[in-house]
């Protein structure tokens, strides 16, 4: 599935598109033409989709394909080295007059094509918190990730290198996963009722820039396990409303809360500084409100607390899990039990 089509939020019309995304329309413009979904291959064309192909010059038998799907206008591609006025020039006289569907010119790179996606889903991930790893143990752990946030009653989806799935459903998705495919996704995660989503950060999971018009809200990277960095002061108002919860954990920190506020500045910026690098290729957006953790010691001696030192060396993962929904807010009597549950359910 390369299209966003399923129950979509928002209908667009092609003067909408052809504004915010640089797209030339050959010959009558039909800006009133409303497109109810968006398709990169032939296959995934739903009626009233705007079908993007990969062709780089006008064919009407490409055309007369996607009519036949139900498309209600089609986007080729335009050679970057032609001028927008000469190839609109010379295309001109190739169309027919009556062309089946309006036929439009771009270069839309994959962050393009992620905001019309998005457009047309109507922002999808800003109604999860989305949970995002990366690194050498990132596999690892989305699976103890997965099962603290499931245990701790989080509805979610996850998507990895497996193709995904929302709460009980499997979205069998072809990896890598282009920009279409993200956006879809999480807009079937989000009707499914999904609360948070986890997002495996890796050349194998996803295409280039196919993030792009997510906002990670707690990120780590197992590969930069280097800052020991204390106890972050969460932003979280909104992703706690998202997750359902009260109030975040008490700072155990003993510093005067002036130096420690200081030092957690200074720790978060650096980090968030660092994860925008490691993510900037596929396009996720880290902000100031992100909560780019590393594994803390306080995560660690939870783990330790609830499942022993001989399990907790085994399952390190789960200290990271931990670190990251701690973040995010959620009371360390609930990780807990989280934890308890999460394990027993292990050893059946």
């Amino acid at each position: 599935m390369s299209s966003v089509s399923e129950s979509i939020s928002e209908h667009l019309t092609l003067g909408d598109i052809r504004r915010r995304y640089g797209i030339s329309a050959v010959g009558a413009h039909h800006d009133a033409v409303t497109v109810t979904s968006v398709a990169d291959a032939l296959e995934d064309i739903t009626p009233g989709a705007l079908y993007i192909s990969s062709a780089r010059e006008y064919d009407p038998r490409i055309v007369h394909a996607a009519a036949r799907r139900g498309a209600y206008a089609i986007v080729f591609m335009r050679a970057e080295s032609v001028s927008e006025s000469v190839e609109d020039s010379a295309v001109t006289s190739a169309l027919p007059l009556d062309a089946e569907i309006p036929v439009l010119f771009a270069n839309l790179h994959n962050d393009e094509r992620a905001r019309i996606a998005a457009d047309m889903a109507g922002y999808p991930s800003a109604s999860l918190a989305v949970f995002a790893v990366q690194g050498d143990r990132s596999g690892k752990l989305v699976s103890a990730l997965y099962s603290v946030l499931h245990y701790l009653g989080n509805p979610l989806g996850v998507i990895d290198a497996r193709g995904g799935h929302s709460l009980e459903r499997e979205l069998n998705m072809n990896t890598p996963l282009s920009p279409l495919d993200i956006q879809s996704m999480l807009f079937v995660m989000a009707e499914d009722g999904a609360t948070s989503v986890i997002l495996h950060i890796d050349d194998s999971v996803l295409e280039a820039l196919s993030l792009t018009s997510v906002t990670v809200d707690v990120y780590t990277n197992t590969s930069r396990e280097s800052y020991n960095v204390p106890e972050l002061s969460p932003h979280v108002s909104g992703m706690m409303e998202t997750l359902g919860l009260d109030d975040a954990p008490a700072s155990t920190s003993k510093r005067p809360s002036f130096l420690r506020s200081h030092a957690q500045k200074d720790d978060a910026d650096e980090l968030r500084r660092v994860a925008r690098q490691d993510v900037q290729a596929y396009g996720a957006e880290i902000t100031d409100q992100t909560l780019c953790v590393e594994t803390s010691q306080d995560a660690k001696d939870l783990v330790d607390e609830v499942l022993g030192a001989e399990a907790s060396e085994r399952e390190q993962e789960l200290a990271t899990a931990v670190t990251m929904v701690l973040a995010a807010g959620v009371k360390r009597s609930s990780i807990k039990s989280a934890l308890r549950l999460a394990y027993e359910m292990k050893d059946r």
